[in-house]
């Protein structure tokens, strides 16, 4: 159960900093389209939520072998997610 906390509160922490960034770009970067920007706060919100469901609520919780494939493919699913957030983030910024 502890794991469990520990793994939701790694998701709100990467999701808290990723819209930071998209804050500060949005706010202190001239050029940046506001509306890009939008889009990409309201992704980084609804991948939290998300991933902090997936994380509350595993498959198969009887058998520990279900168990850890699911959070291990929960983690590499947020792993593509933050990496694809990344990028657009880098994209957002380079915009003029």
């Amino acid at each position: 159960m502890a794991k469990r906390r520990i793994l939701k509160k790694e998701i709100g922490y990467v999701a808290g900093e990723l819209f930071s960034e998209v804050l500060v770009c949005r706010l202190f970067i001239p050029g940046v389209e506001e509306e890009k920007a939008d889009v990409l706060l309201t992704r980084i919100l609804d991948m939290q939520d998300e991933f902090i469901r997936r994380a509350g609520s595993p498959d198969g919780k009887d058998n520990k072998t279900l168990v850890k494939e699911y959070y291990r493919k929960l983690r590499v699913d947020l792993q593509t997610e933050v990496n694809a957030i990344a990028n657009e983030i880098g994209e957002l910024s380079k915009e003029k």
